[in-house]
């Protein structure tokens, strides 16, 4: 946005040589143009890479907000060859930019680092990229109560069912549960609805099953169109097909627009990653007040997620 400086300076100083002062209030267009994009936020994004064929395709998702990407391959210090660099501005409102380039002599693509500012270059999002499009969080291990055995004992009001002795109860024709040492392991089933936005959607993904692991769960995906998983496949086609199951803490990650299942779970989050954007989440208000009447909690960020479990 240097040209915008520059015009206000060639105005300003114009009006003064001509002694005019509309030419020099002129100058004020560019100064409140440049005033406005300097408050913006740089656009919060996610960006995969993958094989096409003998090139490499780049693809970068981001919010609403307008900025610009800085995309380049990180070069090994001894390296004397200069990293590819591309600048790609981005529009208010486009979502999805995309990039294709050759690997030439090397057979894999070096690490990618990427880069979002805002349109003049005042803030800067601090670079972040996934080699594919996956969810790396790993399962919370669990903890010693879930593993260490303790003791046989006869069955109290509010015992777990999934606890009981059934040996002891054929023998005995009385119940018995088994007692665990420590705190019982919690779970936490994360549905992953990738059909639109679903770099951003995968991103939220693994930003939520680390939330979900720091506090203690263990957090298995439920991705729509493949099934169960540890986590996220590598490559699966998005569908609303399939029944996820019900953990004790349930969340569900995508773009909320329409719903593919409306989980009726005890705990049950809803992240929508589109939401940034306050006209979307506008237009999205009638599909908020069902989720809540069944009884889900509707988070528009998933930083969201720690302040509400």
């Amino acid at each position: 946005m240097r040209p915008l400086l520059l015009t206000a300076a060639v105005l300003l100083a114009a009006g003064i040589l001509v002694e005019s002062t509309d030419v020099a209030l002129l100058s004020l267009m560019p100064l409140a143009a440049y005033a406005l994009n300097a408050t913006l936020e740089p656009p919060r994004f996610a960006v995969s890479r993958r094989r096409v064929g003998g090139a490499v395709e780049i693809v970068v998702e981001s919010d609403w907000r307008p900025g610009v990407f800085h995309i380049y391959e990180s070069t090994p210090v001894e390296s004397s060859a200069a990293p590819p660099r591309w600048r790609l501005f981005k529009p208010p409102f486009r979502r999805r930019l995309t990039l294709k380039y050759r690997l030439a002599e090397r057979a894999e693509p070096l690490p990618l680092v990427v880069e979002a500012y805002n349109p003049v270059f005042t803030k800067r999002r601090v670079a972040t990229y996934l080699e594919e499009p996956r969810a790396v969080a790993e399962p919370a291990p669990l903890g010693p109560g879930a593993e260490e055995f303790q003791e046989v004992r006869p069955y109290q009001p509010g015992d777990s069912m999934r606890f009981i002795n059934w040996r002891a109860l054929a023998k005995t024709g009385e119940l018995y549960v088994n007692r665990y040492l420590g705190p019982e392991a919690k779970t936490a089933v994360v549905v992953v609805d990738a059909r639109r936005l679903r770099g951003l959607v995968l991103s939220a993904a693994a930003e939520a099953a680390g939330i979900l692991a720091e506090r203690g769960y263990s957090v298995s995906f439920y991705v729509l169109g493949h099934g169960p998983a540890q986590e996220v496949p590598r490559s699966f086609t998005p569908s609303c097909s399939g029944s996820p199951a019900c953990g004790d803490v349930t969340i569900y990650v995508g773009s909320l627009r329409d719903v593919c299942a409306v989980l009726r779970c005890p705990r049950t989050y809803y992240i929508d990653v589109a939401a940034s954007n306050p006209l979307v989440a506008v237009r999205r208000l009638g599909v908020y007040r069902e989720l809540r009447s069944a009884g889900a909690v509707v988070l528009r960020e998933v930083k969201e997620l720690g302040r509400a479990l």
